[in-house]
């Protein structure tokens, strides 16, 4: 509450400021819609997009995404779209002795890492968090942190699907405190 009467408070005093600050929150919302659409349209566009009739296979490497294309048959094509994490990579793979079939596309969008990160959370206040990520399964990954506080294993999602930050995690950590209580922490976090 004493918040939002800090707000109006501003709003009262310094109307131009406020004015100006409400434009540049609906410019920056407004072109984080338009990425987000361009970007989709790219995606379908991948999507629909006809193979050259020469060409058995395409892989496509867009951002976050990893769209394959293969003909199957004279005019049938199937698609494959997948999700692949910054700390993922992409291996095609040809088998020698099999030159007709197509080469094998492998996501690896699970494994161990150490990505050295940090952020803030909130534990009853507002901390900062220095980690290590040590796992990841697509979106998903382990971390072990420490703050000022306590020290503990952290579990963080990639919100690159529905913000327009690529490497901005959300986390949650949970460990034991210096004075040895149960503290938990939730909080941002991105990998250096």
């Amino acid at each position: 509450m004493a918040l939002l009467t800090k707000i109006f408070g501003f709003i009262i005093r310094r109307p131009h400021e406020a004015a100006i600050i409400l434009l540049a929150l609906i410019l920056a919302v407004l072109y984080w819609q338009l990425e987000r659409k361009t970007g989709r349209a790219e995606q379908l566009t991948t999507r629909i997009e006809g193979l050259p009739p020469d060409t058995k296979q395409t892989v496509t490497i867009y951002r976050d995404r990893v769209v394959t294309k293969w003909r199957d048959g004279p005019t049938k094509i199937e698609y494959r779209d997948r999700y692949l994490p910054p700390e993922g990579h992409v291996e095609v793979v040809s088998k020698v002795d099999q030159p007709e079939k197509s080469p094998e596309v492998v996501v690896k969008d699970r494994g161990f890492t150490r990505r050295l990160g940090g952020g803030l959370v909130y534990a009853g206040k507002l901390l900062p968090v220095v980690d290590i990520k040590f796992a990841y399964w697509r979106r998903y990954s382990l971390t072990a942190g420490i703050t000022p506080l306590f020290g503990g294993i952290g579990v963080s999602r990639h919100v690159n699907d529905f913000t327009p930050f690529q490497n901005l995690e959300i986390q949650g950590i949970a460990g034991l405190g210096w004075d040895a209580k149960f503290c938990f922490g939730i909080g941002l976090r991105t990998n250096f």
